[in-house]
């Protein structure tokens, strides 16, 4: 019976002074989690965007340089904690130079010293004309002894088939950090989590930003959301497809068991086959018709 207690953060946004407070109530959160049995721990994306707020308002392209100079200590950071906690950390996304340009990379972090790396694959507008990141080009499948994940962050868990290729390659659990400062953003990643859980018969673990800086950042202001932990809405899974949800808006964390041979039971004996019912012959066959239409 594969076992994997979850611990996702609502992470508080709360005015800081100098960067030893950001990281001192990184250690203090992991700690806490840890503490209580957490295999595997999630920080929401921009993580790092909160040490703006230690500094003058910057424009987006100086936010840019500015954060990816933390790059390595918050490698070293998170490798650390992984290791002496003996938990599995992603450590949110953190914005970093990769060739010409910046990224929106989620880091995975492994207690034996191994990282996996996943870069935002769909931009939204203000990532792309604001923020001017790259775009990822590669999902990550990753492996691990309680079988395969897929980091799909905020805007990504939006688009179906991504989780179906996840899916399609033996994924199990998608990590989904996200950061929304609206709460029309927060119910689109939330809805979207849920629906990818129940399409594709795997678990979705949430985790975002909450609460604001005195002073707003035009990166990081506010942020809204309920950190959960879903499942499929069918047997043996409870009938809402939540296994664990968070309180809204409030600092803190969801902690909960992910049972892989209840997702296998599920796959096998649920009411209904979403993943394995798939009517392939039927889209390769209209889509088929569609292009020879627009062709002619």
């Amino acid at each position: 019976m594969k076992l994997l207690t979850v611990a996702t953060a609502q992470y508080g946004l709360a005015d800081i002074h100098s960067d030893g407070v950001f990281w001192s109530r990184l250690e203090t959160k992991i700690c806490e989690m840890a503490d209580n049995g957490a295999d595997l721990i999630i920080f929401p994306e921009y993580m790092t965007a909160h040490l703006l707020g230690c500094r003058p308002v910057m424009t987006h392209e100086e936010a840019c340089w500015h954060l990816s100079s933390y790059t390595d200590e918050y490698i070293a950071f998170f490798q650390r904690y992984s290791r002496d906690y003996d938990v599995i950390i992603l450590g949110g996304t953190h914005i970093c130079r990769e060739g010409n340009g910046f990224v929106n990379k989620a880091f995975l972090f492994f207690p034996d010293g191994r990282i996996e790396e996943q870069n935002k694959i769909h931009l939204t507008p203000e990532e792309r004309n604001r923020w001017s990141l790259t775009e990822g080009t590669k999902l990550n499948i990753i492996e691990t002894l309680w079988g395969r994940l897929a980091i799909l962050t905020c805007y990504d868990i939006e688009f179906p088939e991504l989780a179906r290729m996840a899916a399609d390659s033996g994924v199990e659990l998608i990590l989904c950090p996200s950061y929304t400062d609206t709460a029309a953003g927060y119910y689109r990643v939330r809805i979207c989590s849920q629906a990818r859980a129940i399409e594709n018969q795997l678990f979705v673990a949430l985790s975002g930003m909450v609460g604001s800086l005195t002073e707003d950042r035009p990166q990081v202001d506010n942020g809204y959301c309920q950190a959960g932990l879903f499942t499929p809405c069918d047997v043996p899974f409870t009938e809402n497809g939540i296994l664990a949800a968070g309180e809204l808006n409030g600092d803190s964390y969801v902690i909960a068991q992910f049972n892989f041979a209840m997702l296998q039971q599920n796959r096998k004996q649920g009411n209904v086959a979403p993943f394995y019912d798939r009517r392939t012959d039927f889209y390769n066959g209209e889509l088929g018709k569609i292009l020879v239409g627009i062709v002619e």
